[in-house]
């Protein structure tokens, strides 16, 4: 059998091995896994072999479908996988186990930026999992943030089946179509293929064949992804594939599966069940670079032009907000411009898990309280300042979560419920918290616990203060008083937020504020947006949406406020300063 197409993919590989192809350091990387995975291929440590006719029997169904846009569809023309696509397509089409000849990849990420023909590719891969892949009932849903999103695939591949012809014979008549407003059935009454959207409360419950995630860095949770990635099990050889660009969320679920591929790519993690490519700068590359923009966009000179990409260099270079969005969306780089107040990229370069709260027993120490009793999080931080240089030193930081039970097991918390799982997030049962949680914690960090709510563990600290807003917080500010604690009340008022704010983004900037790499704290950094006063200089922190937690960085805020205020020399560590009404 000839296998032109596959041919193709493979003189991509060697194309971008030998530098004819301009590349970035990722995409080498994932083509010498390739190689390095044929080399090993059929043996004992690695039972897969390359199929290059189920790669080409992939890569010729995609090649039969329809252009539905632009000059290609006005001539009626087919599409013509480049290199990489071709490439893409053979990788999960071609691997199979050996005895098995069950495919290797179920699940694939794939970054590359806008205007790279991504669409087109996914609705080709949808169509070839509902029909011509043979799997009976096959379920394949198109699923993105929004309703909006998650069409943009379903409509495309909806046009390719109500155009598409091959030898005259209508491609809906061929693959035993019905092609309708909402989804698209076959002649297997179980089978279907339908958008899905986050805010689909029927998300769950699904058995996908094949679920195809779109744009993944607009998803602000989790949900969609983990419900389609616990649903593949119930199926033999699914796939679960997301294609996106980059975003500026480097706490979500995008990254976070970047961060996967990135472990895979550079040898440190083994999983031969992911495939991934990410198309991209590279570290010190000139973003006006033609040959960077090469590097990063595969698809430059057909599917996206090389006059698009300088008009959109052209309006970056004259505006700092649309640089951003010319380096996220054109050369995948991450980006906190615009997003949040926080240099995550800074944040995640701080972490230390291997920070031990123990190892800081009997140190100075501030602690912040964010309470809430239904919906929102209550956090507790504890802040160490150096004991050289509070001003300058490193900031050694631990975090506490609380949810009601009720919260975390809701539909669409999913990410809550794994950290619960994990121990991040600490829940008491029913609707609302019992307080007495937190006011146990914070008491046995003052060494004055009694260990009723299962603290005895954690060490006793210097505290010097604990600062806490007043929604909430009477009775536990007079228990905490009672024993001894110096608790003060701060109201969350930009005049009290904003020195402590600018701290906050101040040490994370310069690497000072050192986490111990708590997700929880870490998701709710990257939903912290800087609001500035309408007239006036004071900043203080928001969120974008409601579901975007922010109450453990309101926490961090409230144990950084004793470091920003006056100090007299004869009564170092008393405030001199107003706190309650400013």
């Amino acid at each position: 059998m000839e296998t032109p197409i596959t041919q193709r993919a493979l003189d991509w590989v060697d194309g971008v091995l030998s530098n004819a192809i301009p590349s970035c350091k990722r995409v080498k990387l994932a083509c010498k896994r390739f190689k390095n995975d044929l080399a090993r291929a059929g043996t004992d440590q690695f039972p897969f072999v390359f199929d290059v006719e189920a790669s080409e029997h992939m890569c010729a169904f995609m090649e039969a479908l329809p252009h539905i846009e632009g000059a290609w569809a006005a001539r009626g023309e087919c599409i013509s996988l480049l290199g990489w696509q071709a490439y893409l397509i053979s990788q999960i089409g071609g691997w199979r186990h050996m005895l098995t000849g069950v495919r290797r990849f179920r699940t694939a990420y794939i970054e590359v930026p806008r205007k790279n023909g991504k669409s087109t590719l996914l609705a080709g891969v949808a169509l070839y999992f509902l029909v011509p892949d043979g799997e009976p009932g096959a379920k394949v849903y198109s699923a993105a943030a929004s309703t909006h999103q998650a069409r943009i695939v379903f409509d495309a591949a909806r046009v390719m089946a109500l155009t598409g012809e091959v030898d005259g014979d209508p491609l809906a008549d061929l693959l035993g179509l019905t092609v309708e407003e909402h989804k698209i059935k076959t002649a297997d009454p179980a089978a279907v293929f339908q958008p899905i959207a986050s805010q689909t409360k029927s998300k769950d419950g699904k058995n996908p064949h094949c679920a195809i995630v779109d744009e993944l860095h607009e998803h602000e949770k989790r949900d969609v992804w983990d419900s389609m990635a616990s649903a593949l099990g119930a199926r033999e050889q699914p796939l679960l594939i997301a294609i996106t660009t980059a975003g500026y969320n480097t706490a979500g679920i995008c990254y976070e599966q970047r961060k996967y591929l990135q472990g895979i790519l550079d040898g440190s993690r083994e999983d031969d069940s992911y495939f991934g490519l990410i198309f991209e700068a590279d570290e010190g590359d000139d973003p006006g670079d033609e040959a960077t923009w090469a590097k990063a966009n595969p698809s430059l000179h057909a599917a996206k032009s090389l006059q698009y990409m300088q008009d959109e260099w052209r309006k970056a270079a004259a505006s700092p907000a649309a640089m951003g969005e010319f380096l996220r969306k054109h050369l995948d780089v991450w980006t906190s411009v615009g997003a949040s107040a926080i240099d995550m990229a800074a944040w995640k370069g701080s972490e230390d898990s291997g920070l031990r709260i123990e190892d800081f027993a009997g140190r100075r120490a501030l602690i912040g309280v964010d309470l809430a009793t239904r919906h929102d999080p209550s956090s507790v931080t504890v802040v160490f300042p150096d004991a050289d240089d509070p001003d300058k030193g490193p900031l050694h930081v631990f975090s506490w979560h609380f949810l009601p039970e009720k919260v975390v097991e809701a539909a669409g918390n999913e990410h809550l419920w794994g950290w619960k799982r994990e121990g991040h997030i600490h829940t008491t049962p029913g609707a609302e918290l019992d307080l007495h949680i937190v006011e146990s914690l914070v008491m046995q960090l003052c060494g004055v616990g009694d260990d009723s709510w299962g603290w005895g563990g954690l060490p006793a600290l210097d505290v010097e203060m604990v600062v806490y807003d007043a929604l909430f917080a009477a009775q536990m500010a007079a228990a905490w008083e009672a024993a001894g604690i110096m608790a003060v009340e701060l109201r969350s008022r930009a005049s009290n937020l904003n020195e402590p704010f600018n701290k906050l983004i101040a040490a994370v900037d310069n690497r000072r504020l050192i986490n111990d790499g708590n997700p929880v704290l870490t998701w709710m950094a990257g939903n912290t947006l800087l609001k500035q006063v309408q007239g006036g200089d004071y900043i203080y922190p928001a969120k974008l949406a409601p579901e975007d937690k922010i109450d453990g960085i309101v926490a961090l805020i409230n144990a950084l406020w004793p470091l920003c205020q006056a100090v007299e020399e004869e009564q170092k560590g008393v405030v001199t300063q107003g706190f309650v009404d400013v």
